[in-house]
């Protein structure tokens, strides 16, 4: 009786494993990264590639590292995103940020490919939800902000968010996109 209960005590624990390890396959980062990777394998693709690499510190959490990677001529290679952000606690991939869109890009092209995006995305992830919704006026600009993400499984999160502000006085617009991969299941640990 023992040794039956041993066994189905390790079985369930190899199923419970087994289904976490799914479940954060359903949402796998991007750029061929893995959820837990440290930061050398974004480091050692940005050298290789001669992008440009900002990393940051925070004082305040002297346990995370934040990655920013970027392209001096303007997108990342083979990619539409300006910009990669990646985030670590402790030495491990929990987060990682796309952003699209930079001062000489058409806001209604940046608008688009939100839509687009969000549509293609949601029938591979399943429906997003609303997240936050601003609209306000401050100091002569207009600011916008629209937000919506999908949590496939408990601590796997996708978010997608639309910025865009106008100078009023000056008549210019710019707007961003930002397609964020949250893993809280890794930044928990």
């Amino acid at each position: 009786v023992i040794q039956a209960l041993s066994i189905m005590k390790f079985l369930v624990i190899y199923i419970l494993i087994s289904i976490n390890i799914h479940a954060q396959a359903l949402l796998p980062p991007p750029f061929g990264l893995q959820w837990g990777d440290t930061p050398d394998k974004v480091l050692d693709w940005a050298e290789e590639l001669k992008l440009d690499v900002k990393v940051d510190i925070p004082g305040h959490k002297p346990e995370i590292r934040i990655i920013s990677v970027s392209s001096a001529t303007g997108t990342l290679p083979q990619h539409q995103a300006h910009t990669m952000e990646t985030r670590y606690q402790w030495g491990k991939l929990f987060e990682v940020s796309l952003h699209y869109g930079n001062e000489n890009d058409n806001p209604e092209d940046i608008k688009s490919l939100f839509t687009k995006l969000k549509t293609a995305l949601s029938l591979k992830h399943g429906s997003f939800q609303p997240s936050s919704k601003k609209d306000e006026q401050i100091d002569g600009y207009s600011h916008k902000l629209i937000s919506y993400h999908v949590e496939p499984v408990s601590g796997l999160l996708l978010l997608i968010a639309h910025t865009e502000v106008q100078d009023i006085v000056r008549n210019k617009k710019s707007a961003r996109l930002s397609l964020i991969y949250s893993n809280n299941n890794i930044k928990s640990n």
